[in-house]
């Protein structure tokens, strides 16, 4: 009799941790994982990135951020790669890695643009697994190439070509997260997605159009909104990068202000709150830098014919730059420092309140 009560308890006991395991095993399963965390990348050139990675090292000489140079050269030689950041780019899809900048072919060269930074930074402050996913052709505008289909068809323009590159971008974002497991073999597809992010960085193209710059910021309105919904992301964070060409003092130009007014208007969206952010950018142009390429702004009483460039002047252009103006100078310390703050704000819309900004 006490046996059998005996085995009737030993068989309850086991029964009882056998569902313990299992319920636990499902909670691991079900909660235990991260989704990859996925951010979109997209603009015109700059987001491509012309930037020569050799002109990285002039952000060490930098009094308030050469700290930072150390974070991407550790060994003080070669620039860090992050397996926890993966990036999808013009049929290239590896880990996070100088290199995927403007180039001729799918393999990796020798320019970036803000990626490089962003992923670094975001891969620094996130847990989970990261996933860059970039479409940025270069001499696009929003009015037209990347219009978006609620702003409608401008009177008179071609459908066909009207919004061609929001459909690209469309079209390159889905493949991609339909085929992770292809390519990307260690994407873990129980724990699924989530698209996280957007970062818009663009504006140059639509500076030549009347009605391109009137209805900027709308068309920027709308092309969040689509994109949230065609991505099924609707608490999508959007980060935008407010235009600096030739830096602060360049805010005057009508027709950049046109632009730069349509891109902070999305801070002033109500539906917006919290989860967009438009950023300067002009700023973070070194002021060395623009006294010499952009003196009629910042040194208005050298005349360059009477007082031409220096040869320690010269000789800093060419540690420091490595394209025109309108390509920020291809200064890898502006592509650095634009990067962190698109990151830095992408992380404050996340509300990753145990990650504080990075130093």
């Amino acid at each position: 009799m006490k046996l059998n009560a005996f085995c009737r308890l030993t068989q309850l006991s086991i029964c009882i941790l056998a569902i313990t395991l299992m319920t636990s095993a499902v909670a691991r399963a079900e909660g235990g994982k991260k989704k990859l965390k996925v951010f979109i990348l997209s603009g015109q050139s700059n987001m491509e990135g012309v930037c020569h990675v050799s002109t990285i090292d002039f952000l060490g000489e930098d009094k308030e951020h050469g700290h930072l140079l150390k974070k991407f050269k550790p060994d003080g030689k070669t620039l860090v790669t992050r397996d926890d950041v993966w990036v999808a780019n013009r049929g290239h899809y590896g880990k996070l890695a100088p290199g995927y900048g403007a180039r001729p072919g799918d393999a990796l060269g020798s320019r970036i643009g803000p990626e490089y930074a962003f992923g670094y930074f975001i891969g620094e402050a996130l847990d989970e697994q990261v996933l860059l996913i970039k479409y940025a052709p270069g001499g696009r505008d929003l009015y037209t190439n990347f219009r978006p289909p609620s702003a409608g068809v401008p009177q008179g323009a071609d459908p066909e070509k009207v919004g061609a590159d929001y459909r690209k971008l469309v079209a390159y974002v889905h493949e991609t997260l339909k085929n992770l497991k292809e390519h990307f073999p260690k994407y873990d597809e129980s724990a699924g997605y989530e698209v996280a992010g957007f970062v818009w960085f663009q504006g140059y193209n639509d500076l030549f159009g009347v009605r391109a710059r009137i209805e900027y910021g709308q068309n920027l309105k709308h092309l969040i909104k689509d994109l949230r919904k065609e991505l099924k992301a609707p608490e999508m964070r959007a980060v935008v990068g407010i235009m600096g060409v030739n830096g602060p003092l360049n805010i005057d130009n009508p027709k950049q202000r046109d632009i730069r007014a349509g891109q902070a208007s999305v801070n002033d969206v109500e539906e917006f709150k919290g989860t967009v952010k438009a950023v300067e950018t002009g700023h973070l142009l070194h002021p060395t830098l623009l006294e010499i390429k952009a003196n009629w702004l910042y040194q208005k009483q050298r005349n360059l014919r009477e007082e031409p460039v220096t040869a320690e002047e010269d000789a800093l252009l060419s540690r420091a730059t490595s394209a025109k103006g309108y390509h920020y100078f291809g200064s890898g310390r502006f592509f650095i420092l634009a990067g962190k703050t698109f990151a830095d704000t992408m992380l404050q819309l996340l509300k990753k309140q145990e990650h504080k900004p990075s130093a």
